[in-house]
Order: C-alpha cells, then structure tokens, then sequence
C-alpha cells in the first residue's frame, strides 16, 4: 500500500505502476502519470492540470474510503460466521459489535 505522495512520484517520472496495488491506489497512479503525460506534452495547461488533479485526488479518497468499508465489512462478516459457527462467545460478541459501530460511524 502507498501514499498519494509516493504514487504521484512514480506516475511523474513515469515509472513502472507497482504491483499488488488495490484498484483506488491503481486509478490514482493511471490518472495522475497521464495528467503529467498530457501537461509534458502541452496538451493541458498548467491550471487544466491542477483542476484535474484535484478532481482525481478527491475521487481517491472517496474510493479509498470505500474500500476501508469494504474490509470492515468483510472483518465483520467473517466474525458473524465464527459466532454461528461456535455458539454465542461473548468476547467475540463484543468484537463483532465493536466493529459494527466503528465501520457505522
């Protein structure tokens, strides 16, 4: 996992996209290595760019956000089928109750 920084680097020096990236950090990098792409080639301004880029950077982390809430889901899921799957245990309980209130907050 990478940070926009780390991203933005790569795309602007046009490095290969690393490996394993999940689908919002891969967005991220597509779009940002063209915006540089098309600003080198002076296709968009400078102003073009910057606009779009911050269109790119809020669909970031809207997208980043959902896939958090994806996991937790997931997290979640998978403690409701332990708990059926071995009877009621409160410490776990609590665990699956915990999560649901941080992933609905």
């Amino acid at each position: 996992k990478m940070d926009v920084k780390q991203l933005d680097k790569l795309a602007k020096e046009k490095a290969p996209m690393p490996n394993g990236l999940p689908m919002y950090e891969q967005c991220y990098y597509i779009a940002s290595r063209g915006l540089y792409e098309q600003y080198d080639k002076k296709v968009i301004t400078l102003e073009e760019a910057k606009r779009e880029k911050k269109e790119v950077l809020m669909a970031y982390e809207v997208e980043k956000a959902q896939w958090q809430l994806f996991l937790g889901m997931h997290e979640i899921a998978d403690k409701l089928k332990q708990l059926k799957e071995d009877g009621f245990n409160t410490h776990l309980e609590l665990e699956v109750l915990d999560l649901i209130e941080r992933f609905l907050k």
